[in-house]
């Protein structure tokens, strides 16, 4: 069940206790977690992304994944829109009582109808990057925890995309906003930046390849120097170990990660001790890569409802892995913290990203509040969050 107005009152009156705290913790590792906003309407229909995730999600055995805030009208047909303030406002207060100090929003370009940009960036994107990945307002929920009350109890980041990055104006509103005091930041005030699905013709784009790319991205820094930041930690993400580790010291990045891991189980459905396995086996061989890591958590990985509807930016599959219990994902998550406390001359961020907060279609155990599981998992977290070293 979810809580009642009552029971979220109280957890407005002591995670503020709470978040007054985090700022004196130490010796511990913070823990971010993705979201992607994909839940939104404009003008009163389904944004671009949010149609599909609508869809995928509208079949009766899909129902108990859908975030808190959807309405089911019938077997197949629910109602979800997710940009409210009052939801942002919930939301902060789940994912800061389950102890997260920090989101990692996806951060991509906004489009006009049908796809329309004048960005040479944004049409590299949804072409060949991401098919028809173009949703014409995709930080809505970034401009509703911006404007929240409770802005206070959680951080964020981003999570960049493709090559757009690379653009000044883009730069110039990332660095506006890295300025904000909520902004998450590692090693004593570096402002902390994910990158994702930067690959060889997003390089072409950036720099004409990736050495001109790290031209690029060393101007970006000095931008954000020049604005009175410290020198931002830059975290590229590849499941690839061993591309992302070459990739990442040809453009100058400080660490590599991974985007969850992606793929994986079977058909019938893969128990998620093999999940736990085989991100294990991801960890240590980072950790022994010779890069500086942050250790990528991956909940859940269930595209299901995407094979059955499918959505034209990836193709995916039925295999997918069980949900975890409330133990599993309690242990894999202490796993992760302790391998970052134990290696933090690799680790040196202290920080682990977990995947993923809302991205209920592709992850069958997205961390936000659901129909089905109300406040099982994040529950189980703040229990055992913060975790010191």
């Amino acid at each position: 069940m979810l809580p009642s107005t009552n029971t979220i009152c109280i957890l407005i009156f002591s995670i503020s206790f709470v978040a007054n705290g985090k700022s004196n913790d130490i010796n511990r590792p913070t823990v971010g977690i993705i979201r992607w906003d994909a839940w939104n309407l404009v003008h009163g229909q389904y944004d671009e992304i949010s149609f599909y995730s609508h869809r995928a999600m509208s079949p009766e055995h899909f129902h108990y994944r859908l975030p808190f805030f959807a309405k089911v009208n019938s077997d197949t047909n629910v109602t979800i829109n997710g940009d409210t303030q009052e939801i942002m406002d919930k939301e902060i207060l789940y994912a800061s009582y389950a102890g997260f100090d920090y989101w990692a929003f996806d951060t991509y370009c906004a489009f006009g109808p049908n796809c329309t940009t004048n960005s040479p960036y944004c049409a590299q994107y949804y072409q060949q990057t991401s098919t028809r990945y173009c949703p014409q307002n995709p930080a809505y929920g970034l401009y509703r925890y911006l404007s929240s009350r409770y802005i206070a109890l959680i951080n964020f980041t981003f999570v960049l995309l493709g090559s757009s990055p690379c653009g000044d104006e883009f730069q110039e509103y990332y660095i506006e906003l890295m300025m904000h005091r909520q902004f998450q930041t590692v090693l004593g005030g570096r402002p902390l930046l994910y990158l994702f699905q930067f690959d060889d013709q997003e390089a072409q784009l950036c720099g004409g390849g990736w050495e001109g790319s790290r031209r690029v991205f060393d101007s970006f820094r000095q931008k954000v120097i020049n604005r009175g930041l410290q020198n931002p930690y830059l975290v590229l993400m590849d499941g690839d170990i061993q591309r992302c580790k070459i990739r990442a010291a040809t453009i100058g990045f400080d660490a590599i990660s991974s985007y969850g891991l992606g793929g994986g189980g079977t058909v019938q459905g893969s128990p998620f001790s093999d999940e736990v396995q085989r991100s294990v086996q991801w960890w240590n061989a980072a950790l022994q890569s010779g890069a500086k890591v942050v250790i990528p958590l991956s909940t859940g990985w269930d595209p299901r409802p995407r094979y059955e509807h499918p959505v034209p930016w990836v193709d995916q599959g039925p295999e997918h892995f069980l949900q975890p219990t409330a133990k599993e994902l309690q242990d894999f998550l202490k796993t992760s913290l302790e391998l970052t406390c134990t290696n933090q001359n690799v680790t040196e961020a202290q920080t682990v990203i977990v995947y993923a907060w809302n991205e209920n279609s592709e992850n069958g155990a997205a961390l936000i509040p659901s129909i089905g599981n109300g406040t099982y998992y994040i529950s189980a977290l703040s229990d055992m969050l913060p975790m010191t070293c």
